[in-house]
C-alpha cells in the first residue's frame, strides 16, 4: 500500500510540473499582449473621462452626492 501512495505522489508531482511548464509557456507566448490590452483600457478610460468632463457630468454628480448627504444629515437632525 505504501508503494502505491509513493507512486501516486510521484505522478501528482509530475502532473503539477507539466501543468506549471505549460502555463509558463503560454505566458511567454502572450507576453506583449498584456501591454496592448492595458494600453487599450487606458485609452478607453481617458476618452470616457474627457467625454464626462465635457458634458459637465462631474459637477452634476457632485451636486447629487452633496444633496444626498445633506438630506441624510438633515433627517438625522430632525429625529434628534
Amino acid at each position: 500500500m505504501s508503494e502505491r501512495l509513493v507512486e501516486l505522489g510521484i505522478r501528482g508531482r509530475l502532473a503539477a510540473a507539466d501543468l506549471a511548464s505549460g502555463l509558463l509557456a503560454r505566458a511567454r507566448c502572450a507576453r506583449g499582449q498584456t501591454t496592448v490590452e492595458w494600453l487599450a483600457i487606458m485609452v478607453g478610460f481617458t476618452a470616457l473621462a474627457l467625454v464626462l468632463a465635457g458634458n459637465d457630468v462631474w459637477k452634476q454628480a457632485g451636486q447629487l452626492i452633496a444633496d444626498a448627504v445633506e438630506s441624510i444629515f438633515g433627517s438625522a437632525r430632525d429625529q434628534v
